[in-house]
């Protein structure tokens, strides 16, 4: 279906070592590449459910690290942008055209990046739930107050807390319906940032396809009721990225 807004869209794997990560993600997780055209460059796009769902890329300056870069939709970019640096945050990169539409980089107030995104293309359409989608993304603050503050006022992204053993998860909540999830950085001396979770049918069969081909477990299996059977990972040069076997319902 189309992009809808307030909704994470599209993601990016930006990889010091892209071959090394284009294996990895293909063997690991069973998505399958393309190569598409933008502008005067191709670039890879990883694909799940016959649909592209990210692309693969080297870091635009040297020492950057490898990460997962999180694309959110948004109805006005530079309003949008301009709106998270008035109310706290900050603007890493302007808006910008590319050719599947306008993005620009802001962080909240504890240094969590977002790419903000409008597509140039109504016929852009999300990859299909199920098995190797990118089913949910969260926020993991450094400064939980103040990002739930900031996403309200500079995106209209409001929060509903729900207690849990380790602290409190927020559901957060735009015009369209779920917007993600957000809660307070657990790891002591991690930075903030914003977290993607792969859908698999197995997450102990994928936890091990992960590590065989040089990725490794950032957190053991873990299990939270209603929602499923997961574990935190890295890739080989390092991108985290969470994988659940989401809980049956009905």
């Amino acid at each position: 279906m189309p992009y809808k807004n307030q909704k994470f869209c599209w993601f990016g794997i930006i990889s010091t070592d892209v071959d090394r990560a284009k294996a990895f993600y293909t063997e690991a997780l069973g998505w399958s590449t393309m190569t598409m055209t933008m502008g005067e460059t191709e670039a890879t796009m990883f694909v799940a459910g016959g649909v592209p769902i990210a692309h693969l890329s080297s870091p635009a300056m040297p020492g950057i690290p490898s990460h997962w870069n999180n694309y959110f939709r948004v109805k006005d970019v530079d309003a949008s942008a301009k709106a998270a640096k008035k109310h706290g945050g900050d603007i890493a990169l302007p808006p910008t055209d590319i050719p599947p539409g306008r993005f620009s980089v802001i962080t909240s107030p504890s240094g969590a990046a977002l790419s903000l995104f409008h597509e140039a293309d109504s016929s852009s359409e999300n990859a299909p739930e199920g098995e190797g989608s990118i089913c949910w993304t969260e926020l993991h603050s450094t400064d939980i107050e103040a990002d739930l503050k900031w996403l309200s006022a500079a995106l209209a992204v409001e929060s509903e807390s729900t207690p849990m053993p380790d602290g409190d998860y927020y559901m957060l909540k735009g015009e369209s319906g779920p917007a993600g999830g957000a809660m307070s950085q657990r790891t002591d001396g991690a930075p903030a940032y914003w977290l993607s979770w792969v859908a698999v049918a197995d997450v102990d069969a994928t936890l091990e396809r992960v590590t065989r081909h040089g990725g490794k477990g950032l957190t053991p299996i873990f299990e939270a009721d209603k929602v499923g059977r997961m574990a935190v990972v890295a890739d080989p040069t390092g991108a985290a990225f969470g994988i659940i076997t989401l809980a049956k319902h009905g």
